[in-house]
């Protein structure tokens, strides 16, 4: 039976990076999947303006989208790096709207207990992603949505990613998939040039040559795009190592409440 995904990011390019090979696998299974992005991402270059950033951001993730085979991108367009200076509760009832709008079997998000995330975005989606799964439920919860001929939901399963998962508990096999991963990650051009330049200057730092790293002879001009695969292909090897895969990504998965997680542990022993 097909399932409806729904992706809460909090930028263009979040879907892919941390779980664009279990969306493929999903996808390729029948799901449906929607991405919901919180920010427009017009902060993430070296070299464009935050106008033009916007502009080519969004392009580059509903051609990401494509490549992928998601159903839908939607945009909240919040300012890149400032989700934390929304007013308290706002982001929430935004994706408790979206929640309940979708009607959503599964919903993947940032992991809000993940340890070492650096990013503000990635922290405030975490947080309002967790609560509005979990309170869209709940009537007496924004109940002027009710009243607009929204119907509550409650959220099956949740797929929680992290740079760090450290509280992973399912890895996903994508040995079949990460390629259409590393494809859908190539149509963020801005960003695969954006994040090579920061490892660039990070080796430097290092005082480490990254062209040493990469396999091979690469030309100039596919530095960029063939570093960015080689890092997502060590990541997801090393993902899938722990679990008897080729390739991985990890997720906290939850399915159930803690309570109803304890009933059920007690019925099983």
């Amino acid at each position: 039976m097909s399932k409806r995904v729904l992706v809460l990011a909090a930028h263009p390019d979040d879907a892919e990076f941390f779980a664009g090979g279990t969306l493929a696998k999903m996808i390729i299974d029948g799901d449906e999947v929607a991405v919901l992005v919180a920010t427009n991402g017009d902060a993430g270059s070296f070299e464009l303006g935050r106008t033009r950033l916007a502009e080519v951001r969004r392009l580059e993730a509903l051609q990401a989208a494509g490549v992928l085979g998601v159903h839908e991108v939607a945009f909240l367009d919040h300012p890149d790096g400032e989700l934390d200076r929304l007013e308290p509760g706002f982001l929430r009832r935004q994706f408790i709207r979206a929640i309940r709008e979708r009607q959503p079997d599964v919903v993947f998000t940032f992991d809000p207990f993940a340890p070492f995330e650096d990013h503000p975005d990635h922290r405030a989606v975490a947080f309002a992603a967790l609560e509005a799964a979990h309170f869209s439920a709940f009537p007496l919860y924004c109940p002027d949505q009710l009243a607009e001929g929204m119907k509550t939901h409650l959220v099956a399963e949740r797929y929680f990613f992290a740079k760090h998962p450290t509280h992973a508990n399912e890895a996903v096999d994508i040995s079949d998939t990460l390629e259409i991963k590393i494809a859908a990650l190539l149509q963020h051009r801005s960003q695969v040039a954006f994040l090579f330049e920061f490892w660039v200057r990070q080796a430097a730092l290092a005082e480490v040559e990254i062209g040493t790293l990469l396999p091979g002879e690469i030309p100039e001009d596919e530095r960029a795009a063939q570093g960015l695969a080689w890092v997502v292909r060590q990541q997801a090897r090393a993902a899938g190592a722990a679990a008897g895969m080729e390739f991985a990504e990890r997720f906290r998965h939850a399915r159930f409440t803690e309570m109803v997680e304890a009933v059920l542990g007690a019925q099983g022993s």
